[in-house]
């Protein structure tokens, strides 16, 4: 019985019988309970990889919508930026053109009556209630066309110094040649001016402005002012400047006209005149200006180019001036053919005058047919108006014919101003001089 009872036993222990005593002993708890253990590779299977085949067609359309968005974005931004730029813009614009309109209406308010103001002036020079002064004349003109921005104070006080350096230059040689050789130097030749033996300033020789030297663009570029500031001129400042300088040295010159251009002759002391080039500083002959090819015979006839101006003529010439200066702000009209006529009247050959009131009566038949829009000339004829103001052009037209007026292109005339620097030119320039300084010996 005792061996029964003893297998029983050895074989129940294997069973967990034996475990009752160990339940009841205490153990630490595991710390990685509840914490998921590393996983091995997972086998691929199907289910599988259409999962991550879909999880990544998600990521990807999730990432492009998410850039489109932030393209968009961006691409909106710019656009408002760019409105907004183009409102500030548009109203930077809309204020100048205000602003610029009130400034034209100023100007113009104030600046048409300086122009009848000048025109009395000038007015008054020509038929005798006021002293003929050529310095003053001028300078009304441009400082009409400034708008009474210049000074004439300033003016006279700028021509008054440069007739003293001459007046040094010639020092006690009082003779006209004298004082015209200083006046050469004077336009051709850097001087230097002393005081008590130094030397305290330079004066620069004058230089021709070839870039728009007719003044289409900038009408002052043929100021007097404009050439006292920037010593560069062009063939309508610099004789006047001369001419202005010579009356104040007693030095008998005169303003002559060519197409398009003007210089100055000089008398010696035996009466005999000198074409000076003012442009270049060199003596020239008769062929030099007939050269150009735009001298006719009728011109020459009636007087228009090559001959000697009277001082009242140069006011006649100022009053044109005024009326180019006007038309080059408000075109042709009414004051710009009171201006043709006063001119004309004191200087009846002058070629420019001409050509002023040709250019208006022109003008006057444009608007005329802009505004009754006729189809053709022919139709035009048939309106009274436009055949009376067509007449006007007509005789205007046939009276520069016969004066013997063709008008010299701009690219024709700079080479021909340039011909002078030839040899041919240079060495008539010399005899020209030789026998101007032997007649006044």
């Amino acid at each position: 019985m005792r061996h029964l009872l003893l297998h029983a036993l050895l074989f129940l222990l294997p069973c967990g019988l034996a475990t009752v005593a160990h339940a009841q002993t205490w153990q630490m708890p595991n710390p990685d309970l509840g914490v998921p253990k590393p996983q091995g590779p997972r086998l691929p299977t199907l289910g599988n990889m259409v999962d991550d085949r879909d999880a990544r067609i998600r990521a990807r359309n999730e990432a492009s919508v998410n850039a489109d968005l932030r393209q968009y974005a961006a691409q909106r931004a710019r656009r408002d930026s760019l409105i907004e730029e183009a409102r500030r813009e548009y109203a930077r614009i809309e204020r100048e053109r205000r602003e610029q309109a009130e400034f034209n209406a100023r100007f113009e308010a104030s600046n048409k009556i300086l122009y009848e103001a000048a025109y009395q002036a000038l007015a008054e020079m020509l038929d005798g209630r006021r002293k003929v002064n050529l310095p003053l004349a001028v300078f009304i003109v441009e400082n009409t066309h400034t708008n009474g921005e210049l000074n004439y104070t300033a003016f006279k006080a700028q021509l008054n110094e440069l007739a003293d350096i001459c007046r040094g230059l010639a020092g006690t040689d009082t003779r006209p040649v004298a004082r015209f050789m200083a006046l050469h130097r004077l336009m051709t030749d850097t001087i230097q001016v002393r005081v008590g033996g130094k030397v305290v300033s330079r004066h620069l020789p004058y230089y021709y402005d070839l870039e728009d030297f007719r003044g289409e663009k900038d009408f002052t570029k043929q100021f007097v002012s404009k050439l006292l500031r920037t010593n560069s001129g062009q063939c309508h400042s610099m004789p006047l400047l001369y001419k202005m300088l010579a009356d104040q040295l007693g030095v008998k010159t005169y303003i002559s006209m060519s197409p398009r251009h003007s210089f100055i002759q000089v008398k010696d002391d035996a009466g005999h005149l000198y074409r000076y080039e003012t442009t270049n500083g060199h003596f020239v002959t008769d062929s030099y200006h007939m050269t150009n090819g735009y001298i006719k015979a009728g011109a020459l006839k009636c007087g228009a180019y090559l001959d000697t101006l009277t001082l009242r003529q140069n006011i006649a010439c100022q009053v044109l001036d005024l009326a180019l200066g006007y038309e080059h702000y408000y075109g042709y009209d009414g004051f710009v053919d009171k201006c043709a006529a006063l001119g004309l009247k004191y200087y009846p050959q002058g070629m420019q005058g001409h050509i002023i009131a040709y250019d208006a009566a022109l003008a006057r038949f444009n608007r005329a047919a802009n505004k009754a829009a006729p189809p053709s000339l022919v139709a035009a004829m048939q309106v009274p108006e436009l055949k009376a103001l067509f007449a006007q052009v007509e005789r205007a037209k046939h009276t520069l014919d016969a004066m013997g007026f063709e008008e010299m292109p701009k690219a024709q005339y700079t080479a021909w101003l340039k011909s002078l620097d030839a040899e041919k030119s240079r060495q008539d320039s010399r005899r020209a001089a030789a026998r101007f300084q032997q007649a006044t010996h």
